[in-house]
């Protein structure tokens, strides 16, 4: 029976390893619980702003289409730079989002220093990359938390389950008390994260596919098929 022995040593000395580093983990999770719910209160306020603004500006790109029709039948002889630069004003008169205007400035400023038209259209296609990358960056923190909140949250959960197990076991119930509070605060922090994340990431997503579909629309206008 030397062997079970052994064995039984071997687990109990594992247990006691789990045991501290699951405990010494719940400092730093309970950091990043408050960290994570700080930002997401950050960016919560970063959301309602452009919210706002996206409805003081509502886009009306989609009128630019007759507007060309009629500008091509009376300016028909303009040199392509100066209708270029006319069609520009006339997006921008039009009211869009900061990510649509910030793409018409880029726009502008290739149109002024690319004379060759076919080089400009290659310039146009890598910024519009450019602003694909862009929008996956912006929401790519908030897609992040959408599972890291909750599976912090679970962390701070399990985590002081054990303490208080063996608090109730000795019949501590100050202890069991204190880590019960413990284990469902962070359960609700980490869905806050979660649900505050979720929601932004969703509706960002939507306003931003939105906008590239401007963008692509914006060039599909002023350039034609390719």
């Amino acid at each position: 029976m030397v062997w079970f022995e052994a064995l039984k040593g071997t687990i109990t000395a594992l247990q006691n390893i789990i045991y501290l580093i699951s405990n010494a983990l719940l400092i730093p999770v309970m950091a990043l619980l408050i960290g994570g719910v700080a930002f997401s209160l950050f960016e919560l306020g970063r959301f309602v702003y452009e919210f706002i603004q996206r409805r003081k500006h509502p886009s009306r790109i989609e009128e630019i289409a007759w507007i060309f029709d009629r500008e091509n039948a009376t300016e028909a002889e303009s040199e392509s730079g100066e209708r270029l630069s006319e069609a520009l004003k006339i997006i921008r008169s039009r009211g869009s989002s900061k990510l649509v205007q910030d793409f018409i400035n880029d726009l502008e400023r290739l149109s002024a220093k690319i004379g060759d038209e076919r080089i400009l259209k290659v310039q146009v296609e890598k910024t519009i990359q450019g602003y694909e990358e862009k929008v996956a960056r912006r929401t790519e923190i908030t897609r992040i938390l959408v599972r890291v909140g909750p599976m912090l949250g679970l962390m701070g959960t399990l985590i002081p389950m054990g303490p208080a197990l063996l608090a109730l076991s000795q019949g501590d119930v100050m202890t069991l008390a204190n880590n019960l509070i413990i284990a469902f605060g962070t359960t609700v922090l980490g869905l806050l994260i979660g649900g505050i994340a979720y929601m932004m990431t969703e509706v960002r997503n939507r306003w931003y596919d939105g906008d590239l579909s401007d963008i692509a629309y914006i060039c599909e206008v002023l350039f034609g098929e390719e």
